[in-house]
């Protein structure tokens, strides 16, 4: 166990790990993982590095093609007739003038820009940060949504193939070693047979001699996992196994020995505490439309409306719930992206349970929230009480915006209205429990609901598939 933990804390970076059985932050992050946006900027830097990496290549290539007519020289000469007078200048100048040169080619540093380049860029790589909130993400999809490790391996989400190049052993290996570290023993058992699959079924074998983790290692964390699982005749199978390849491994011995005696006396085990466990309930459930007296009406009670009436839909009476079809366009959406965009930034003050980037913008230095706040006012038929501020919301990796599930979300009454300005293919949905009701993302439309003081009445679930933006604004 403490070498698998060793190797966990290698392969991320030496990151902070857990509170309350989450992910904690570490200094330093470029945002990769919690906002889209941010990952665009993460295709470039491949994108700068492969390119990198060819000009290398072909630096390598034009002094091998120098080696390559070096030894093609001097192997014709060993060609000629022995004992000949023109032949003996010949390999006499050669070994004195040629060779110096060769010796030259010996000492040359190659790659000396490519590398400096490589150097710099090594800024801008993902930080321990980012690999652990990436981390995160993976855990809180396959928690919410109960993903299927081959599946997400193959690149199939939802039931649909993507046609995506599969994940390596490297990424089985680590989610494994992610469930392993927080004792969820049978997801990690999941990872690490199929990291054994592919292992097994490598089609070039010789690339694995590089890895930092070798073959008994993977025979050491499924014998983990087994012995968290109560399986303790199969983790003595892995134990063996490992000791038929490493006969003297101190650590092996002791755990055969220990697994034997639980074999013989098994303890009764505890179960482990899940996170993500209301929001899974949440999100996996399907809320039946009811049957009631809610209203379908059009809005025109302003003379703007008058001119374009806006479809209002009523999804709650006993909590004032409703959604405003086609309140914002397909041009103001772009703008308000566009304007928000150089504002987007990680709020530190925000709960474990968010990933995303938020940008605040103000009507008094941007028309397009002047604009939307207006309209915003004009619909919901508030006044407008100081608040000048909107918020633009782009979410990243299993993005989503919630409340503590054990928190309370405020302590006084205020109205939310909500902007889609992206459709997402998956997740994302807004949930308000306590009334049964699940709102799917739907670009252009604005959701307005009611907090009530001292109550938690809404979740947003994870995107599963899809870039998603959403804007928000507070009505006191």
């Amino acid at each position: 166990m403490v070498k698998m933990l060793l190797l966990f804390i290698v392969l991320t970076f030496g990151a902070g790990l857990q509170v309350k059985g989450q992910f904690v932050a570490a200094p330093g992050s470029h945002d990769f993982a919690i906002s889209s946006e941010s990952q665009l900027s993460l295709l470039k830097l491949k994108e700068t590095q492969v390119n990198n990496l060819q000009s290398y290549n072909e630096v390598l290539k034009t002094h091998l093609r120098k080696i390559n007519l070096a030894i093609k020289h001097s192997e014709d000469l060993l060609k000629a007739p022995a004992h000949n007078l023109l032949f003996g200048f010949k390999l006499l100048r050669h070994v004195y003038k040629d060779w110096p040169q060769y010796l030259q080619l010996f000492k040359k540093a190659l790659g000396t820009k490519e590398i400096s380049v490589s150097q710099e860029l090594l800024i801008q790589q993902p930080t321990s940060t980012d690999f652990e909130e990436s981390l995160g993400a993976i855990y809180r999809l396959q928690t919410v949504y109960n993903l299927d490790p081959y599946d997400m391996a193959e690149g199939i989400l939802d039931g649909k193939d993507y046609n995506l190049k599969n994940w390596s052993i490297d990424e089985c290996l680590i989610l494994g070693l992610m469930h392993q570290y927080l004792k969820h023993y049978n997801e990690s058992e999941n990872w690490f047979q199929l990291a054994l699959y592919y292992h097994e079924n490598h089609p070039n074998p010789d690339e694995l001699k590089i890895k930092l983790w070798k073959y008994p290692n993977l025979l050491e964390y499924l014998m983990e996992a087994n012995k968290g699982l109560g399986r303790y005749l199969e983790a003595i199978k892995f134990a063996k196994e490992l000791l038929s390849i490493l006969p003297n491994d101190s650590y092996m011995l002791k755990q055969l020995e220990k697994l034997e005696h639980l074999q013989a006396s098994p303890p009764e085990l505890t179960k482990t505490r899940r996170d993500y466990q209301i929001q899974k309930e949440i999100c996996s459930k399907r809320y039946r439309k009811k049957s009631t007296n809610l209203l379908c009406h059009l809005v025109d009670w302003t003379p703007f409306l008058q001119l374009a009436p806006l479809k209002m839909e009523e999804l709650s009476m006993e909590t004032e719930i409703s959604i405003y079809h086609d309140f914002l366009g397909e041009k103001d959406i772009e703008i308000l992206k566009d304007a928000s965009r150089p504002k987007l930034q990680r709020n530190e003050h925000l709960s474990w349970n968010c990933s995303c980037k938020i940008a605040k913008l103000s009507s008094s230095s941007h028309d397009i929230a002047r604009k939307i706040n207006g309209l915003i006012l004009d619909v919901t038929g508030f006044r407008a009480k100081g608040n000048q501020m909107l918020e633009v919301i782009n979410y990243g990796m299993a993005g989503n915006y919630n409340p503590d599930d054990t928190a309370k979300s405020t302590t006084y009454d205020n109205v939310n209205a909500l902007i889609f300005l992206s459709n997402a293919e998956k997740g994302g949905e807004i949930v308000f429990p306590s009334r049964q009701i699940k709102v799917k993302p739907r670009k252009g439309s604005m959701l307005v609901w009611e907090n009530i003081k001292d109550s938690v009445i809404y979740h947003q679930c994870p995107i599963l598939k899809g870039n998603m933006w959403v804007s928000n604004k507070v009505l006191n």
